[in-house]
């Protein structure tokens, strides 16, 4: 996936930084929102108690807000970028990584319209790590 910083989103980038004081290591821009990719332990900064720090953010930039923490572990990454949904378990073969959700209502929104969601998901899992082939939900 590749996608230009341009001097908007590098000016959204800096006023949610300042507002936060969270760490930002990646802004993806993706349809009616922006996907923030923070520093560990930066997410609760973003979001805030009650999520009323998002709520101000979406209201001042105008978009809905996804927030995925980076972490070394490849497995709590991939749930990280899944939340607000639930992973079940998850395990990896020969670069392959299979997500198993709760429900079936769950697994459709992990996969989306068209499998959208699911690729999302995978191309920004495999800007961190590269060996993630594919993401399976089952």
């Amino acid at each position: 996936m590749s996608f230009v910083l341009d001097n908007d989103l590098l000016q959204t980038i800096s006023l949610v930084e300042k507002f936060t004081r969270a760490r930002i290591d990646k802004c993806i821009p993706r349809d009616d929102k922006l996907v923030f990719i923070v520093e560990r332990g930066d997410a609760k900064k973003i979001v805030g108690p009650n999520g009323a720090t998002l709520k101000k953010l979406e209201e001042k930039l105008g978009k809905r807000l996804k927030i995925i923490e980076k972490t070394p572990e490849m497995f709590q990454f991939v749930k990280n970028a899944m939340l607000p949904l639930k992973v079940e378990s998850i395990k990896e073969e020969n670069g392959i990584v299979v997500v198993h959700g709760n429900d079936e209502k769950t697994r459709g929104l992990m996969i989306g319209a068209k499998a959208r969601n699911l690729r999302f998901t995978e191309s920004v899992v495999q800007m961190y790590f590269p060996q993630v082939q594919e993401i399976k939900v089952v």
